[in-house]
């Protein structure tokens, strides 16, 4: 009896598979969602030193809040220069705008002093020299800087103040410190004769 074909040809084993049941990865389902990643996992940007307007510096404890957020939002350094140069703009702006305030103010006192009746017009470098007058007579150290950094120098009211004791305190009326009594005033005859009066011989 001659073997059939079947058991002619048997099926062909492989001594060494390449993967067992067990050891094969396992097949992953495409419909459950993959794990995020740990918060410590992503890598947050770290920035070099901001560059500022010349003459500006910041303090890097007080840009410490802008570069965690930026970190939080994974911006880049150039993207995050950006927006300290907008924010150095805008500084930069309301400091300027602070100033121009302060300028147009002492501008529009130096015109109410100019326009003054009292002091102003033709009476202003009078007045002017009045006022100079009690701010040395008064010798207060720094008070002609503090007049000048405040600018209440230029203020009317002030301005008007010291033009009023400058006219009060004059040479021979007022000195701070001087506490003799005034002597009294001479007669014709005493100027005439510098204190000597001569009868007039018959």
């Amino acid at each position: 009896m001659e073997p059939t074909s079947e058991s002619a040809a048997p099926q062909s084993v492989q001594a060494h598979p390449e993967e067992s049941v067990l050891g094969a990865e396992p097949a992953v389902d495409s419909q459950q969602p993959a794990q995020p990643l740990a918060e410590d996992a992503v890598a947050r940007p770290s920035y070099d030193e901001f560059k500022l307007p010349p003459g500006l510096s910041a303090d890097p404890e007080s840009l410490k809040p802008a570069t965690e957020l930026f970190a939080e939002s994974g911006l880049s350094q150039d993207q995050a220069q950006k927006f300290i140069d907008l924010a150095m703009a805008r500084e930069t702006a309301a400091a300027q705008r602070s100033v121009q305030a302060f300028v147009d103010l002492q501008n529009q006192w130096v015109s109410e002093i100019k326009a003054d009746p009292d002091i102003g017009g033709n009476k202003l470098k009078a007045s002017l020299a009045s006022a100079a007058r009690a701010i040395d007579r008064l010798d207060v150290p720094g008070l002609r800087e503090a007049l000048n950094f405040t600018g209440a120098g230029n203020h009317p009211a002030v301005v008007k103040a010291f033009v009023r004791l400058g006219q009060l305190i004059s040479e021979d009326r007022f000195r701070p410190g001087r506490s003799a009594v005034p002597a009294a005033p001479r007669s014709p005859a005493e100027v005439i004769y510098d204190g000597n009066p001569r009868t007039q011989e018959f």
